[in-house]
């Protein structure tokens, strides 16, 4: 009986702490798309629609990490239509990266789906961050409005 408890006890700490782990990790960079759950500190730029159709929508985030001053640009595209689109091509970009553009790869997007394109993470610059991203879909390439930080 008391086994069993101390098993389940430290089974319990050990998915807390993994969960914990997990939350505070930025995620990976491209090239994969990931699905998007926004952190606790982070800003977005516009929400634009892309030219080819106001029922895709993109816009660039800049999720920040206090703790080890880096911050990582985000690229989201949303489908709000009622067919499924292919993103033939995308980037994310990061002004203040010496390498600055990450791409992702060719990735079908479906009716309502949310996607993530994650770009580097790196140290970020005190004073003004910058970042956008772009897609092209149906031969037609277009980029979101700049997410733009200021950092003390």
């Amino acid at each position: 009986m008391i086994q069993r408890r101390f098993r389940r006890s430290l089974t319990v700490a050990a998915v807390a702490f993994g969960a914990a782990v997990m939350a505070a990790a930025p995620a990976s960079a491209a090239p994969n798309w990931q699905a998007w759950v926004r952190p606790g500190d982070s800003v977005c730029g516009p929400t634009d629609h892309h030219s080819v159709s106001m029922k895709v929508i993109f816009q660039t985030c800049l999720v920040v990490n206090h703790g080890n001053d880096t911050m990582q640009p985000v690229l989201l595209v949303r489908n709000n239509a009622t067919v499924a689109i292919t993103m033939t091509s995308s980037y994310v970009h990061s002004a203040w990266h010496f390498d600055p553009d990450a791409h992702c790869v060719e990735q079908p997007l479906a009716a309502g789906q949310l996607l993530a394109c994650y770009g580097e993470t790196s140290a970020y610059i005190h004073g003004e961050n910058v970042g956008w991203g772009g897609i092209t879909y149906n031969g037609v390439a277009d980029r979101t409005q700049p997410a733009t930080l200021t950092m003390p």
